[in-house]
């Protein structure tokens, strides 16, 4: 009975931590975006934690560039809680500073792809993104 219950509050919940899924030893990186005005180049990160968060920002540095800095306790990343149904993913990010939000919801093509559309809250933008995941040795 008390494994029923487990099992029916978890599907409940919409909350599955599976790393066959998704990873957690690295990052999801978009490819590089420039930007006409002064051909900068960023990239957006994400990165899932096994507790059901997850953190994004867009950063023009690399993987090793954000190992140093890019986890929860840091204060200009986006914070929120992921769902996986599935294939299925879903969370919005909020951030630290300045409290706006962006939702992401799309589909895990396998543990290594994520696509994903986004909108902004802030601002309206819409955006459809390919994630790729990058390994990160020794990542805290």
């Amino acid at each position: 009975m008390i494994i029923l219950f487990l099992t029916v509050t978890s599907l409940a919940k919409g909350q599955t931590i599976d790393g066959s899924k998704i990873r957690f030893d690295g990052f999801y990186k978009t490819k590089a975006e420039v930007y006409k005005q002064d051909n900068d180049t960023t990239y957006g990160y994400l990165r899932f934690y096994s507790t059901g968060k997850v953190i994004s920002v867009s950063s023009d540095g690399t993987a090793n560039d954000l190992k140093a800095w890019f986890n929860l306790s840091h204060h200009s990343v986006s914070v929120g809680n992921y769902k996986i149904i599935g294939k299925r993913l879903y969370f919005p990010t909020t951030e630290k500073e300045g409290g706006g939000t962006v939702i992401y919801k799309g589909r895990i093509k396998n543990q290594y792809y994520l696509v994903l559309r986004s909108k902004s809250l802030i601002n309206g933008y819409r955006d459809r993104e390919k994630f790729y995941f990058v390994a990160v040795p020794d990542l805290n």
